[in-house]
């Protein structure tokens, strides 16, 4: 059984011989200053033995507490300063631990281990001799001459495996044979590494091995001497890259390499190329600024022959448990001579944000993300790395700051949102959006009977402010002799800001829900309910008739206006299920189960458009037969509508219907298996309409097929009124308030309907539909969060190089940047079909397939696409290609994509390691050089 011996350590410390901050990255100069303590207070516990004998002590523990101290001047009794340290020694060995007293050295055989707080060592053999004041540790050969239980120093997460190690306490001076330290990229070796007091440190033959999974590669960085001062920097004498063992010309006859781990400013290096049209170039070159640990900045520029510049800045922050984010902004300039045929000419700006908070158990948290810019900015600047933003055409951005009321059950929300549409140049602003709600509340929660315990209280109130730069074109009945006859949009600039202001959309709506609940004849659940709804706008219209024009004008009136309404109703819902036993005891299939869920309700609403609400005007609309007239909202178009126009009194019901079966498996269980998960009908019938009391009907069916390998959706809607003529000579279809299946028509008429099929294939598939692998990025039809990893010391680094650069998003978003090649092949595949009919345009279809997936041809060739067809354009959608290879220390991406507007390739054959991600070779072809 192992038994560990504790020693407790005292020792006084010199001003000289005071620990310095440890910040050196490769821990074996750490690990000798250690071991120091480890002698000394091995030698202050020495017990000194009268015979000459090497005596073996069977029980260690016993020994050293029977034993007399030895008398040196770390004795125990004497007093120990204020400026000294305790801690404890554990160590250990397997086979023995021997003294020699007349030598004064101690042995510690097969196994050896010291344990030092975070601090272990182990070998096959120690030594420590207090005469020349060395500790020597070391392995052993077996007979075949293969060495065993060589020296390896663990310090907290970090592990060094050395061939031997020798160190004098006295002069503080070690010398370290063959040293491999595992760094976060790759492995770092030494042939003799020599440490001096001062922590610094001479190796001798360095070789640094970019490669994690193979240590002894080919591929490496040697140096015959380094010297290394800790915390500060790293000098080498002349380097030379290996490649396959064989030395190559990049190289230097001397580095000079800042050592710290934390993020230094500096500049950074730019990338450098030729385009056919706009030149060459130097790209991402410029200045990285750390301002402290909780905020980095990037400022970058690109600059090219014919013209064209861009800067770009990009700040990346984190406060630890409270949030974190990172903020960039670009501007770019693609001009060319006024000679080119095919010459550039645009100024485009883009402003992406995102804050993610970290306030777990706070009242109040705020988020963002944010993606704004001019319309043309991604057709005009192609990111490989993130193709989908340059063929996405609607982009969103939201703030939210949001919270609760401590000790209440109110809750807040601030927000603004924005939508822009870069093929359709339409944006939509929404600034400010408030909201405070209350959560339900049982104000007679102890009281009888059931209708009244659950009977709950809601409170919400919504304001808004929209802006928007399309003026719609009006759709109204009749002609109105003062507003746009056709769809405009405004165009966006401080020039046009109270246009834009003028045609906003403000308002709120405050609701008060009451319902209660009851059960009836122990199946049925009923629900009553009254809603009072308020709305607020600080304007409304008004309509006068123009007869000269034959038209309407409308006029609007500033000032506030509030419209009250209710409505109450009551809903019942069940559910009912039919089960289907097989009393065949050979059959696979046990029973069939079918589950209906039916529900139907009863609401009513007055008639708002009565005189004696003043929310509808009748007016004059033309001379017609005299004169026509109609009802018309003074609140038509506003942000949340108009008071219901006519008496409502509408039964409203639904069915839903889910099929099981439970199958027998060769295992001693039964399985549940969906037949279908869904397929659910829904209308409504208005008791009091004048006409077209039944609504239209809304059918969705939704289940798996073949083992949940392929998903399908359908849905449609159905109107069951007749469409005909409305004369011989116009064949015009017009609806009529007739059924259908009375004029012989069938059912109805399918005025809409869509099916999705989908599948999630690959080699290792599961059976869940919802089954997703992470060898293609999470959101490859998307931007991605934007949210930057939290790995402590890892958030922020936006250089070139160093441990913190694969953190960046780039890489994130760039869907060759992380490939899972123990997945042979992957493909999900979508087919979508659209229909759609109207008496005035006829029948419209959409038929797309997409697919997207991975290929990996060998364990270390992959092959990642995205493509599709349009069968209604008869053509393909935008295509990508990306190839992987894995080449040991080296890997080579390439992308593709074979035609359309960005047409482009690019091809990276580079060193995996962060560190050296520089050391590439590239060849890219843009839209620029087409």
């Amino acid at each position: 059984m192992k038994r560990l011996i504790g020693i407790t350590l005292r020792k006084n410390l010199k001003n000289s011989e005071k620990p310095k901050k440890r910040v050196f990255s490769r821990k074996v100069i750490v690990f000798t200053f250690f071991l120091i303590l480890i002698i000394s207070g091995l030698q202050a516990q020495e017990r000194r033995l009268n015979a000459d004998t090497i005596p073996v002590i069977q029980n260690r523990a016993d020994s050293l507490k029977t034993l007399p101290a030895a008398q040196d001047s770390l004795s125990v009794n004497d007093t120990i300063p204020k400026s000294t340290f305790e801690t404890t020694v554990k160590y250990f060995a397997e086979d023995s631990i021997i003294t020699k007293t007349r030598t004064n050295v101690t042995y510690l055989y097969g196994n050896a281990y010291i344990e030092y707080g975070d601090i272990k060592l182990t070998a096959e053999r120690i030594i420590i001799d207090r005469n020349k004041n060395e500790l020597h540790a070391m392995g052993v050969q077996d007979s075949l001459g293969v060495w065993e239980g060589r020296p390896i120093f663990q310090d907290g997460g970090d592990r060094f495996e050395t061939e031997e190690i020798r160190y004098n306490f006295v002069t503080q001076r070690a010398r370290i044979s063959g040293v491999a330290a595992e760094q976060p990229d790759g492995y770092l070796r030494g042939e003799v590494v020599k440490r001096n007091p001062d922590q610094s440190a001479y190796i001798k033959n360095g070789r640094y091995t970019p490669c994690l999974d193979d240590p002894n590669a080919t591929t490496y960085i040697k140096a015959k001497k380094i010297k290394i001062i800790p915390g500060k920097s790293v000098i080498t004498g002349p380097f030379l890259l290996y490649i396959g063992d064989i030395p190559t010309p990049l190289g230097l006859p001397f580095g000079f390499f800042p050592d710290t781990q934390e993020a230094t400013s500096g500049i950074l290096f730019p990338k450098y190329g030729d385009e056919q049209r706009r030149g060459l170039y130097l790209r991402d070159g410029g200045y990285y600024q750390v301002w402290s640990d909780k905020l980095h900045t990037a400022l970058t520029g690109d600059i090219y022959s014919k013209g064209s510049w861009a800067l770009n800045m990009r700040n990346v922050y984190k406060v630890r448990y409270k949030y974190s984010g990172q903020l960039q902004l670009s501007y770019n300039r693609n001009q060319t001579p006024a000679y080119e045929t095919d010459g550039l000419d645009s100024k485009d700006f883009w402003l992406t944000w995102s804050h993610r908070p970290e306030s777990l158990g706070r009242n109040s948290r705020f988020s963002a993300q944010v993606n704004v810019g001019t319309s043309t900015y991604n057709q005009n600047n192609l990111n490989l790395n993130n193709f989908q933003s340059n063929v996405r055409s609607e982009f969103r951005s939201n703030l939210s700051y949001s919270g609760t009321i401590p000790g209440t059950p109110f809750s807040y929300s601030v927000s603004g949102r924005h939508s822009q549409n870069i093929q359709t140049n339409i944006i939509d602003v929404s600034l400010p959006e408030f909201n405070m709600s209350m959560n339900r509340i049982f104000p007679l929660k102890r009281m009888e009977p059931e209708i009244l315990k659950k009977l709950s209280v809601g409170w919400d109130v919504n304001l808004s402010n929209r802006v928007t730069n399309i003026v719609r074109a009006p759709s109204a009945s009749y002609d109105i002799s003062n507003r746009a006859e056709e769809t405009d949009t405004i165009s966006v600039g401080f020039d046009t800001l109270g246009e834009l202001l003028d045609n906003a959309q403000n308002g709120a709506r405050m609701r008060i829900p009451i319902s209660t609940g009851f059960p009836i004849l122990n199946n049925l659940n009923v629900s009553p309910s009254f809603n009072v709804e308020q709305l607020w706008y600080l304007k409304e219209l008004d309509y006068t008739f123009i007869e000269s024009e034959n038209a309407v004008r409308i006029d609007t009136l500033n000032g506030f206006s509030a419209a009250t309404t209710y409505s109450a109703g009551v809903s019942i819902g069940t559910q009912l299920y039919g089960t289907f036993t097989n009393s065949n005891p050979y059959s696979k299939v046990e029973a069939i189960r079918h589950t209906m869920t039916p529900g139907i309700s009863f609401s009513y609403r007055p008639d708002y458009s009565q005189s004696q609400y003043g929310f509808y005007k009748e007016v004059q609309t033309d001379t017609t037969d005299g004169g026509r007239y109609q009802l018309l909202s003074i609140y038509d178009g506003f942000l949340y509508g108009s008071p219901g126009l006519g008496e409502s009194a509408s039964l409203s019901f639904n069915v839903s219907n889910k099929i099981e079966m439970k199958v027998r498996s060769d295992t001693a269980k039964s399985e549940n298996k969906s037949i279908l998960d869904n397929l659910s009908l829904s209308g409504s019938y208005n008791f009091l309409a004048d006409s077209f009391a039944l609504s239209t009907i809304s059918i969705n069916a939704r289940t798996t097929l073949f083992n949940r390998k392929l998903s399908v959706n359908a849905g449609g809607t159905l109107d069951p009124y007749t469409y005909s003529a409305t004369s011989s000579e116009n064949s015009t279809l017009q609806r009529r308030d007739i059924y259908a299946w009375k004029s012989g028509q069938g059912i109805g008429r399918l005025t809409s309907a869509r099916l999705s099929l989908s599948t999630n294939l690959n080699s290792k598939a599961s059976s869940s539909p919802n089954a997703n692998t992470r060898s293609i990025n999470n959101n490859p039809m998307g931007l991605g969060s934007g949210y930057i990893d939290d790995q402590e010391g890892e958030y922020g680094s936006m250089n070139a190089g160093g441990q913190l650069s694969s953190t960046m998003a780039q890489y994130f978003y760039d869907p060759n940047a992380y490939v899972d090649i123990s997945i042979p092949w992957n493909v999900r595949m979508s087919f979508d079909y659209s229909y759609s009919w109207n008496p005035s345009s006829g029948t419209r279809t959409r038929k797309s397939v997409k697919m997207y997936g991975q290929v990996a041809l060998t364990p270390k060739w992959d092959v990642t696409f995205n493509s599709g067809y349009d069968f209604d354009a008869k053509e393909p959608t935008q295509t990508s290609i990306g190839i992987f290879r894995d080449l040991g220390c080296w890997q080579m991406n390439a992308s593709w994509i074979p035609f359309g507007v960005y047409t482009s390739y690019s091809i990276d054959i580079q060193i995996k390691a962060s560190a050296l991600k520089d050391l590439k070779l590239s060849r890219r072809r843009t839209q620029f050089d087409n």
